[in-house]
């Protein structure tokens, strides 16, 4: 037992000095905002992205991470002529967190399929504003027509504001594929990770994905 609480207390500090962000047990809640252009209607719901500490089933090279949702009736309904990955209250995921970057799978599941097609969040260390960044994702099963579609993603480093406490990131992205375009503005703390998400979809949709305090 002794042994077993000193190996816990040096992965504990190795995380803590590490300045990890996306730890074992930790849960990020968002209030998360969508609108769809199409019909002129809106949801509102808090989401949460729980860390687990495993490494994802689906490859070794990311951790498991988990999408909750509360997936309720009245926004399914609401949102039943909307193609969805799947209507679910969870989500198992992946993400990555490293030296080089901070990589986050989006929500994809109810009406958020979407972020699919998206840049991803994606921050990567070591760089000053005005640097760029690409990335290249290919869309798994799933997701209908745009099943194996390639998707190049650009992202440009707008701003860095720091103070004592925290060191905070402004980020614009853009996505390209089969011809469509999607934007997305992220604000990434050094503290917090990912604190705001604002997508401007090809068809008109717009979500905005917000950490809370």
């Amino acid at each position: 037992m002794k042994n077993f609480l000193i190996v816990f207390y040096l992965i504990l500090i190795q995380l803590t000095c590490s300045g990890q962000i996306y730890t074992p047990g930790k849960d990020f809640v968002f209030d998360v905002q969508y609108y769809q252009s199409d019909h002129k209607i809106t949801s509102n719901e808090i989401i949460s992205l729980s860390i687990t500490g495993r490494n994802w089933s689906d490859t070794q090279d990311q951790k498991e991470a988990i999408w909750n949702y509360p997936s309720n009736q009245k926004t399914k309904q609401q949102f039943k002529d909307q193609f969805s990955l799947g209507w679910t209250k969870y989500d198992t995921t992946g993400f990555i967190e490293n030296d080089k970057k901070i990589w986050l799978h989006p929500p994809r599941h109810n009406q958020y399929t979407l972020n699919e097609t998206a840049p991803f969040p994606d921050f990567r260390r070591n760089l000053k504003v005005g640097d760029t960044y690409q990335s290249i994702l290919y869309i798994g099963n799933g997701f209908g027509e745009w099943t194996g579609g390639k998707i190049r993603c650009t992202y440009e480093i707008l701003k860095r504001d720091q103070d004592s406490a925290d060191t905070v990131w402004t980020i614009s992205a853009q996505s390209e594929f089969d011809g469509k375009t999607n934007i997305l503005k992220m604000i990434f703390s050094e503290k917090r990770g990912f604190i705001l998400m604002d997508y401007s979809f090809f068809n008109g949709d717009k979500e905005t994905v917000k950490l809370k305090e």
